[in-house]
């Protein structure tokens, strides 16, 4: 099993081949630039010197809490110029794969108020709750979980208030087989700090996927229906020619592969050297490796440039 390489460690002649076998970066965010306490130091050089190569930058998150706008308000506190339309969250892409399927049906959702906004503004219909503690009686819990609705896709993402009342009314809802169970966010763990680790959305939807035995529509990492949206939209006809830079190995490099492109797995978020050495799975394995995306400006013999 070939290991990955350090981009630092790759000789003139390696450098410039691998420079020049890829023309789009689809990038992660969170644990890429910044993280919960810190921006990454001189991240935003990495991205610069690509942009000088002529790449093409995307940015794909699992993150659809924060806003695509508030994500261009922090790109310009590090000195990046990032535009809307360049950054993707799930919430956007479950909006792209609905109006694509020519969707029109009542959706019940699990997830946080911005994450439902986007979807309203796009003109569906939700459903959602009970979002009120409930008395503790299955006299109760029943009133609130079943329902005649004609629910056809549960959407489930990141709720800072899950709690078991929405599982189980969602768990109702998928008994229709024409309801689809469509997730954004899979991690099953967030990292929110150095060494410390929060359970992510991806464990409560998997919840869902046991116990309907339905097959979800994945629209976060890494899904492969996601990949499918992004290849299409982009016209990507090699995906061989596209790198994807991530922290995480089970979402970032595990997309990437799936989707046949190029990884880098940067050091600078979820993923540290000794989990990365220790990783057994073919397609958890990332082709390169860096400490952050600033070795990609020093890669390419550029001075910091950035403050941050």
């Amino acid at each position: 099993m070939a290991k990955p390489q350090h981009i630092l460690q790759l000789s003139e002649e390696q450098r410039s081949n691998f420079v020049d076998s890829f023309d789009r970066v689809i990038s992660d965010i969170d644990g890429v630039l910044w993280t919960l306490e810190h921006s990454v130091p001189r991240a935003a050089d990495g991205y610069a010197a690509l942009e000088r190569m002529g790449k093409q930058l995307t940015f794909l998150t699992n993150n659809s809490v924060r806003t695509s706008a508030q994500c261009v308000k922090l790109f310009d506190k590090i000195g990046m110029q990032v535009r809307p339309e360049q950054i993707w969250h799930p919430a956007q892409s479950i909006v792209s794969y609905l109006q694509n399927i020519k969707f029109n049906g009542l959706i019940y959702i699990i997830a946080s108020q911005s994450f439902k906004t986007v979807l309203r503004e796009a003109g569906f219909q939700l459903l959602d709750g009970p979002n009120e503690f409930i008395e503790e009686s299955y006299a109760s819990l029943a009133e609130h979980i079943f329902g005649r609705e004609p629910v056809r896709a549960v959407i489930i993402d990141v709720d800072f208030n899950l709690t078991s009342p929405k599982i189980l009314r969602a768990h109702l809802y998928l008994r229709h087989p024409e309801c689809m169970l469509i997730q954004g966010a899979t991690d099953r763990l967030l990292p929110v700090a150095k060494g410390v680790n929060i359970i992510g959305p991806g464990a409560f939807a998997s919840i869902l996927v046991e116990s309907s035995g339905k097959k979800p529509i994945t629209l976060g990492k890494p899904g492969r229906e996601l990949g499918d949206l992004l290849v299409e939209h982009y016209q990507i006809v090699q995906p061989s020619r596209v790198l994807m830079i991530g922290d995480m190995l089970a979402q970032d490099v595990s997309f990437g592969r799936q989707c046949g492109f190029q990884t880098l797995l940067v050091l600078s978020g979820g993923c540290s050297r000794e989990q990365l050495l220790a990783e057994t799975d073919p397609q958890r394995i990332p082709d390169y490796y860096a400490d952050s995306v600033a070795d990609v400006a020093q890669m390419l013999g550029e001075a910091p440039k950035s403050r941050v």
